[in-house]
């Protein structure tokens, strides 16, 4: 075994949000979203938020999660005691626990408080990397750790947390189980065996009192890159159980699917087309989007697929980039004339089937500037 790459001291990184993808539904129980969507947007399906506690080991894929209701938050003190007395892959108490500004301004007094147990309590520097991308792997996996629990009630709220939470305590044993092999590659699990090799340091059981910190704006500082939200539907996953919150407009079982649907249905395939010029179009994406005017964010969520533009933008923007509506095809069409540059092999491609009509253009009629 390589000594060196025993971690010294040993660090854990230590994060608190509103979860990204999980809520609570009073019908469906714990609910999955594809897409995030805001907290005041959830309110109107009935859904309410969670907050995620977790703690990462630094530099490794091992990882500890809970839940509670945002309206019942549980003490920083009874998180991290709980963690390291029933994690058996955190391996006890760090040495050092690092966290966010926020965390620490939020709760002044758990650097003293972790003090009084051997645990030194640092604040990440602005420009940290991996605290911010521990709490992001986190917000990603937790829209997976749910399982069936045939014949519980997941209904009610305590119910639907408590299985949750024995969801998320599950996914931890798993992952720190000597038969994972091949989750990781060969270098990461031998680092996670030096690490589960090391001996616990289970801090002494203490008694904690209320709640140490002071919930804020902050646990959601995700939604600031949402875009406005679409319409949304619940959808049951029939073969895991889970209840999703989907971005659409129905449900897929009342789509009508037979050889006459797309004749009587428009296809609005303008952001697709947008796409493609937007990334050959001579001026840049910020300059496309003034002239047009809206903001960068409003079309980059347009072309993406994430957020519709209102009439009269939609229609400024689908003038400037020579989008138009045939008839004859049932969908938008690039019409040109253009002068593009080819920044990208796909969308050229794309561009170019698209205003040749499959490729049927002579030589001389399409002309790409090629870097």
């Amino acid at each position: 075994m390589n000594q060196q790459a025993l971690p010294s001291p040993r660090e854990h990184h230590f994060y608190v949000a509103i979860a990204k993808f999980l809520f609570h539904h009073p019908k469906h129980g714990i609910v999955s979203v594809r897409d995030p969507i805001k907290v005041r947007d959830a309110e109107r399906y009935g859904i309410s938020p969670l907050i995620l506690y977790g703690l990462t080991v630094a530099g490794l894929p091992i990882r500890w999660m809970t839940f509670t209701p945002v309206n019942q938050p549980k003490a920083f003190r009874d998180v991290l005691l709980d963690a390291w007395h029933n994690a058996k892959g955190l391996r006890g108490r760090p040495d050092i626990l690092r966290i966010n500004r926020h965390l620490a301004a939020a709760s002044p007094e758990l650097a003293r408080d972790m003090a009084e147990i051997g645990v030194h309590v640092e604040v990440a520097d602005a420009k940290e990397k991996s605290l911010p991308a521990s709490l992001r792997s986190a917000q990603d996996s937790s829209r997976w750790l749910l399982s069936k629990h045939d014949g519980e009630d997941q209904s009610s709220l305590s119910g639907a947390i408590q299985a949750l939470c024995r969801d998320a305590q599950n996914d931890h044993d798993f992952r720190v189980r000597d038969d994972r092999r091949g989750l990781n590659s060969r270098e990461v699990e031998d680092r996670i065996q030096q690490w589960l090799a090391l001996p616990a340091q289970v801090p002494v059981p203490t008694v904690t009192g209320g709640l140490d910190w002071e919930p804020g704006p902050w646990m959601s500082s995700w939604e600031t890159s949402l875009p406005p939200d679409q319409p949304r539907y619940f959808n049951l996953d029939g073969f895991d159980g889970r209840t999703w919150l989907v971005t659409g407009a129905k449900a897929a079982e009342d789509i009508v699917e037979d050889d006459d649907f797309w004749a009587d249905s428009d296809y609005d395939n303008a952001a697709e087309i947008a796409k493609n010029l937007v990334a050959c179009w001579p001026n840049s994406p910020a300059e496309i989007a003034k002239c047009a005017g809206i903001t960068m964010r409003e079309l980059q969520w347009f072309i993406s697929g994430k957020a519709p533009l209102d009439r009269d933008a939609r229609f400024d923007l689908e003038g400037l980039l020579g989008i138009e509506y045939d008839e004859r095809m049932g969908g938008y069409v690039g019409a040109g004339p253009y002068v593009l540059v080819a920044h990208k092999p796909q969308a050229v491609k794309d561009i170019y089937e698209a205003i040749s009509k499959g490729g049927d253009a002579r030589p001389c009629e399409s002309l790409f500037k090629v870097f």
